[in-house]
């Protein structure tokens, strides 16, 4: 097979090294599969792809295998160690599950589903988990302890959130061009047109979307912010902005393990989604535990209430988190900037203030609201 004949939905990235090289070439055979995976969908051969799948199956297997052999020596019984074999471990059923859910629909159809699963878990799996272990294995080779090692390893990865959305853009712009092209080849100019308005529109969710949460993300903050920032200078109307950060998340992560760590952001994300639901109300992750709230035309005793019954309805979900120096379950503290703008107020000013006010509500004990107005 040609490299023009072949459909290479998912292009290898520096972004996904790893830096060990074992992993990182079992991680390009796996991408590998899933590319041959995909071709053989778009093509239409269904015995091929009954084949291809049980290949990728079957390396998976292997390459988790291989994967916690390297892993054991470093972690032991690390609850790291233990939420990445978990998360190995339901990765199968999790596609049996996935290809059971689909019934009685052509194959085609039911691969393509299981493709996208696969795509978006291999790219977090391999950038929020191989990687984070990955530092810490080489600190730990350098001397490091444990402890420590894990601790440089959040630090380095406190941008892998930034780095996972530009991976899988660059990913779904390879995906794009390479759609048209064989659309020109394969089919209709009107069924390709239509597949392309498909493709973009999720290429666009995808680019504002936080993929754990499915709040916006920091990016497309950037965008609402200064059109809102420019709409309320312009009107003389209140615009403020809330950010919230988990209390003591780390020490979460640490006891209970990413996977757990994961499920409580979610939970917090949701807790956020449905206590913002006036048409001014945007809400966002902000990155690792922080959330921020831009609430437009809404007077500052209505955005304290607002700030206040957030903190507590986080408070009130009562996930442990027993390490935790303010309470045994998981809570937040709040930093709000309450204002009507001026033409000296920018997206930047703003993040500095509810920054520099969060920061007021951590040293006043955490688990508490400060406000600038």
């Amino acid at each position: 097979m040609s490299p023009q004949d072949s459909f290479e939905i998912f292009p290898w990235n520096e972004n996904l090294e790893t830096g060990i090289e074992i992993i990182d070439e079992q991680h390009k055979k796996l991408i590998e599969l899933l590319n041959q995976l995909t071709d053989t969908l778009v093509k239409g051969d269904a015995v091929e792809l009954t084949r291809v799948f049980d290949d990728l199956a079957a390396y998976a297997k292997y390459h988790f295998e291989t994967e916690e052999a390297i892993w054991a020596p470093c972690f032991g019984d690390d609850p790291w160690l233990v939420s990445h074999q978990d998360t190995h471990s339901s990765f199968l059923p999790k596609v049996i599950e996935l290809k059971e859910e689909q019934g009685d629909k052509p194959l085609v159809e039911i691969v393509e589903h299981v493709v996208k699963f696969l795509i978006r878990w291999l790219t977090f799996h391999i950038i929020k988990n191989d990687k984070r272990m990955a530092i810490v294995m080489r600190k730990v080779e350098a001397g490091f302890s444990l402890e420590d090692a894990k601790e440089i390893s959040d630090e380095e990865m406190s941008g892998s959130a930034r780095v996972l959305i530009d991976t899988v853009l660059n990913m779904y712009d390879a995906l794009s061009s390479r759609t048209i092209a064989l659309m020109r080849e394969r089919i209709k100019r009107e069924k390709a047109e239509e597949q392309l308005r498909e493709s973009n529109l999720k290429l666009a969710d995808l680019a504002k979307t936080d993929q754990l949460t499915e709040l916006f993300n920091r990016r497309h903050l950037d965008d609402i912010f200064e059109r809102e920032l420019r709409r309320a200078t312009r009107e003389k109307r209140f615009l403020s902005f809330i950010m919230f950060d988990l209390d003591y998340f780390k020490k979460l992560n640490d006891r209970y393990g990413h996977f757990h760590g994961d499920l409580a952001l979610k939970r917090v994300g949701q807790e956020l989604k449905e206590n913002c639901r006036r048409p001014g109300d945007y809400v966002f992750r902000l990155g690792g535990e922080e959330f921020g709230v831009l609430i437009a035309d809404q007077l500052s005793q209505n955005v304290r209430e607002f700030a206040e019954r957030i903190r507590t309805a986080i408070e009130g979900l009562s996930i442990p988190n027993l390490d935790s120096e303010v309470a045994d379950h998981l809570t937040v503290s709040v930093g709000a900037v309450i204002k009507v703008p001026t033409s000296k107020d920018t997206v930047d000013t703003y993040m500095k203030d509810a920054d520099t006010t969060l920061y007021r509500a951590k040293k006043l004990g955490r688990n508490r609201v400060a406000v600038l107005d």
